[in-house]
């Protein structure tokens, strides 16, 4: 790997730089390698300078340093300094023999003990860790009920005026409950109140709410519910597990898609719309440290499985057996913005959480102010990015269909089409 290929694996810029800054030879000793790994000691604000290791088959590293992010700065560091030739072949020292050996100890599988008494212990310890975790979630929902009953006697303008402890605190607590799913929400609520703008109170009372309804439900979920609570508090199901279910078979369209960096995942979510089943669904991929997820499906059009996740609208699908994908045909779309939102109801009825859903509509019009306007004369706001611009670059302020993301409040065109002609994909 050359050295700007080495600085792409920092988690951010801030690391980037450190590790650009510190890859001078002055600030490094024993470096070396060898065909398995690449070490040395980089000075630290300590005595002991911090114990550097890579692996090269995998880029995997470890550092004795206190730093939370991953890869540190280090461990770029030490790889630029290989990438300029500044780490000489050698002999591993034992602390890197020791690390290798416990990493390929950790590979090896153990033996598995099927004998009754062992699959009898299995079980029972299964139940036991399901209990557990069962119990530890429960409270942390009794947690976040208390936090928003304090945070509705304080009022929502008050949430402006917290720093970023404040907010990680709560969001420790959920994930120290074992409830990733009520960690995210927070997060995202309180990016709401930190991008501020003249509508943030209403986006945070909205987000409010829907912690509020998750967490009275989460005590006694209704049955029809039961799988789209779990799933909103964070438990979750292997893709093995989903592909060993029965799959939706249909022709299906990939025209809509959303990239999302939090900074520690990156993630692409895709729309597909099934021709039989007339109806979304949504695929995701997940990436974490520099990897990039890339999509799932081409956009165009296919014949094939799709396994379903157990809950969710749009329901979230595993990708199975299909045939090459073609040019995407003209898709059935609403008539009217009225019409269009109206059919959103039953996917509310099934997970009152998601946010985020494919619209369509056909004969509208971009407005001044960017909004789109519909054979009624209805109009939704819309979101200016560059889709917006190559649909006005299209059609010129002539009417056409719209598909796109409407997330409550504004639509973000993901495709567009001439009066019932095939969608052309604009973002």
């Amino acid at each position: 790997m050359d050295v700007d290929a080495v600085l792409a694996l920092s988690p951010d810029k801030q690391v980037a730089g450190s590790a650009a800054r510190l890859a001078a030879p002055g600030n490094w000793s024993e470096l070396g390698h060898d065909e398995h790994a690449l070490w040395g000691l980089c000075k630290g604000s300590g005595k002991k300078p911090y114990q550097v290791c890579v692996d090269l088959t995998d880029r995997a590293t470890t550092c004795s340093c206190p730093s939370r992010k991953f890869p540190c700065k280090h461990a770029v560091a030490v790889q630029v300094m290989h990438a300029r030739g500044n780490a000489p072949a050698g002999q591993p020292p034992e602390w890197v023999s020791e690390w290798q050996h416990r990493r390929e100890v950790r590979k090896t599988p153990k033996p598995l003990d099927d004998s009754p008494e062992a699959v009898a212990r299995r079980a029972a310890q299964r139940a036991k860790t399901v209990e557990a975790r069962d119990l530890a979630v429960q409270g942390g929902v009794a947690g976040l009920r208390e936090w928003l009953a304090d945070v509705a006697r304080r009022g929502v303008a008050e949430l402006a005026g917290r720093d970023r402890g404040w907010w990680e605190s709560i969001m420790r607590r959920m994930v120290d409950a074992q409830a990733p799913g009520l960690a995210g929400a927070l997060e995202d609520l309180a990016t709401v109140v930190f991008s501020g703008g003249q509508h943030w109170a209403e986006r945070a009372a909205d987000r409010l709410g829907s912690l509020h309804l998750l967490a009275t439900l989460a005590a006694n979920p209704p049955p029809e519910l039961n799988d789209v609570i779990r799933m909103r508090l964070g438990y979750t199901v292997t893709e093995q597990e989903v592909r060993e279910k029965p799959a939706w078979h249909d022709s299906w369209v990939v025209l809509l898609r959303k990239d999302e960096d939090d900074g520690r995942v990156r993630t692409t979510r895709q729309w597909a719309w099934g021709r039989e089943r007339r109806e979304w669904v949504t695929v995701i991929r997940h990436a974490a440290g520099n990897a990039i997820p890339g999509p799932a499906l081409p956009v165009g059009e296919f014949t094939g499985d799709l396994h379903p996740y157990p809950a969710g609208a749009p329901r979230r699908m595993a990708v199975g057996d299909r045939d090459p994908s073609t040019a995407a045909r003209p898709i059935e779309l609403s008539a009217t913005w009225t019409d269009a939102l109206a059919g959103l109801e039953p996917l509310l009825r099934q997970d009152p959480w998601q946010r985020l859903h494919p619209l369509t509509c056909k004969h509208v019009r971009l407005a001044e102010g960017l909004h789109a306007i519909d054979a009624d004369g209805r109009a939704l706001p819309v979101v200016d990015d560059l889709a917006a611009d190559r649909a006005l670059a299209i059609h010129g302020g002539q009417p056409f269909d719209a598909i796109g993301l409407w997330d409550g409040w504004s639509f973000r065109l993901g495709a567009v089409a001439e009066p019932g002609e095939a969608p052309e994909v604009v973002s």
